[in-house]
């Protein structure tokens, strides 16, 4: 996609990335809150962008917390690691703490996250039978090169397959299994399905129908151990691994280079994937993430 003008709304300046997603908006200190007329504005960008990004705004918790539920109500992460660290339950911790990666002592919630590790593509939380429509992360320290969340556009992904593959996707339903976290770590007492066709999760539309824009997007979850109602598996797995190389490929992607202290990304979990590129694990890097509670899924 090419380079698009910034444009003005209320109090807002929008600046789109110039990719398939992405806008960067400037004009307001997040710090000090926003008003009702501001938060419209936002939301207009956030359907027409997917992907949001600040810089240079150093929430505190309880700014975090204030500014996400402008959005919506905020989920109970019910995260030990944040119980652990006094943060209230709506704050998930994402942390790489290089004294901690080989540490006897280090928590079990700490070894059961992310650390420096690749994190693969995903929408959040998918293997609820509510996922949250959005998410919104601060970022507290961040590596010099490295640990960058990186989006897919799920509307362009579908909009983009062929008449034949939308055929075969329309009016199917997937399940998200929750057994593997998206760093590929078994959470746990999981049990993984021996059989995908029979896994735990709940079934969701393949295509989904955003509640707010009426567009239609994939909406894929996670890969492992995903199922695609009514094929038979080995159908499944062949039409699943097209659908996950097709949409993340590079035409959809937004590809960011970098993440600051102080950047604040706020993302639609509903037309949008993401992952996250690996670091050194030498390098600590620290985020916060609050979800904004979702909506009953509609689809296609």
């Amino acid at each position: 996609m090419g380079a698009q003008s910034s444009y003005r709304d209320g109090a807002i300046e929008v600046v789109p990335s110039g990719g398939p997603l992405g806008a960067q908006v400037r004009g307001i200190d997040l710090t000090v809150g926003i008003d009702d007329s501001t938060v419209a504005a936002i939301e207009r960008a956030w359907a027409r962008h997917l992907v949001l990004v600040w810089h240079d705004q150093p929430l505190t918790t309880a700014q975090h917390l204030a500014l996400g539920c402008r959005f919506g109500r905020l989920e109970d992460m019910n995260h030990v690691a944040s119980a652990a660290s006094g943060l209230p339950p709506e704050i998930l911790v994402i942390a790489n703490e290089p004294e901690l990666n080989n540490a006897a002592d280090a928590p079990p919630s700490y070894l059961k996250g992310f650390q420096n590790k690749y994190v693969q593509w995903h929408s959040d939380n998918s293997y609820r039978d509510i996922p949250p429509k959005g998410s919104l992360l601060t970022v507290k320290a961040s590596p010099p090169s490295g640990g960058v969340t990186i989006f897919s556009n799920m509307y362009a992904a579908y909009a983009a397959l062929s008449p034949e593959m939308k055929e075969r996707v329309d009016g199917r339903s997937v399940i998200h299994d929750p057994s593997l976290n998206s760093a590929n770590v078994m959470r746990e007492g999981a049990i993984p399905p021996s059989d995908v066709s029979q896994g735990s999760g709940p079934r969701h539309p393949l295509v989904r129908v955003h509640p707010v824009t009426g567009k239609k997007a994939l909406y894929l979850g996670r890969r492992p151990f995903s199922y695609i109602c009514g094929y038979p598996v080995a159908e499944s797995e062949a039409l699943l691994d097209a659908l996950w190389a097709h949409a993340t490929d590079d035409q959809f992607i937004w590809h960011r280079t970098i993440n600051r202290p102080g950047d604040i990304l706020l993302w639609d979990n509903r037309c949008a994937m993401h992952a996250r590129t690996s670091f050194a694990s030498s390098e600590p890097r620290l985020a916060h993430r609050v979800q904004i509670a979702g909506e009953s899924l509609i689809g296609a």
